[in-house]
């Protein structure tokens, strides 16, 4: 035949239809941001991307990185139930403000807060998949069949 087939193995629709998905929303993103025109709003998204990005990571690691990154999880869960929750209160009393009321109910407000959290997953989702079912070369650490 004049073409190659190729094969749809589970690993490729999983890896198309992944990235393609996430192409959409990263597409919807920028259109936001572009519309919106706030700095803020950029930095929130580049905050959600870099820290989704590291979760990506922790969440898919390759064998030569367990180890090291069982240490960082068990430190960020010591940081996260100590300090981190005992400031949840104040982070919400930050957000409701009495003199201009809710800070959340703030359109502003609620993009930057969204655009954080869309592009947060959107990283981490990314860089899980990639991580996950995306090898380079014979000796590469990743899983060959995807599973």
């Amino acid at each position: 035949m004049w073409y190659r087939q190729s094969k749809l193995t589970s690993k490729r629709i999983k890896l198309a239809s992944s990235f393609g998905f996430a192409a959409l929303i990263a597409l919807i993103l920028l259109v936001v941001l572009c519309r919106l025109n706030d700095t803020l709003a950029w930095m929130s998204t580049a905050l959600g991307l870099a820290v989704g990005w590291a979760v990506g990571i922790l969440a898919a690691p390759y064998e030569s990185e367990q180890r090291r990154f069982e240490k960082i999880g068990s430190v960020v869960a010591a940081f996260i139930t100590g300090f981190a929750v005992s400031k949840v209160d104040s982070i919400f009393a930050l957000w409701i403000d009495p003199a201009r009321g809710p800070m959340i109910l703030e359109k502003t407000f609620a993009y930057r807060v969204l655009l954080f959290a869309t592009s947060f997953v959107l990283a981490a989702v990314v860089t899980y998949v990639g991580r996950k079912y995306v090898s380079f070369g014979p000796n590469a650490e990743s899983e060959s069949d995807g599973r």
